[in-house]
Formats: structure tokens, sequence, C-alpha cells
């Protein structure tokens, strides 16, 4: 789990350099976006198989980290629309 979000942080350092240098980048910022959609939602995903039953309760850290993932995944612009921004960038 570690390893996906260090990934999905030097992705999304890597894109903010690139644009603070100037650049655009709205393909790469679609993707990191993406990418980090995924990943979020697989650490939460794993983080509450790990903590088996207690990742439901609400006393648990893991059951808010799982329900602000979704919510925030959605208010954010799901991931299918990011992926036809991606796609639409590819193509041209």
């Amino acid at each position: 789990m570690a390893t996906l979000v260090e990934a999905s942080r030097e992705f999304l350092y890597r894109v903010a350099a690139k644009i603070d240098a100037g650049e655009k980048q709205i393909k790469e910022i679609s993707m990191a976006k993406n990418f980090s959609c995924m990943v979020s939602d697989r650490v939460t995903y794993d983080a509450s198989q790990i903590f088996g039953s207690c990742g439901y309760l609400r006393t648990c850290l893991v059951e808010r980290l799982c329900r602000d993932n979704r919510i925030l995944s959605i208010g954010g612009g799901t991931r299918e629309i990011m992926k036809e921004i991606i796609a639409k960038h590819i193509s041209s």
C-alpha cells in the first residue's frame, strides 16, 4: 500500500513541477488524478480488509477514510470523465 501511495505522490509532484515550469499538462493532470483515485480506492479497501469488522465501526479512522474516499472521488470528477479526457488528448 505504501508503494502505491508513494508512486502516486511522485507522479503528482512530477506533473506539478511541469505546470510550474509553464508547460500545459491537461492529459497528465487527468492521468495523475485518475491514478491517485485508483490508488486511494485500493488502499482504503485494503485497509478495511486488514482491520476487518473494526474497519466498519464509526469509531475507527479506516471507516471514515473509506467513506471520505468515495465522496471525494465522486465530487472531484468521476474516473470515467478522467478517462475520456485522457483518450481525447491521446488521440489528438
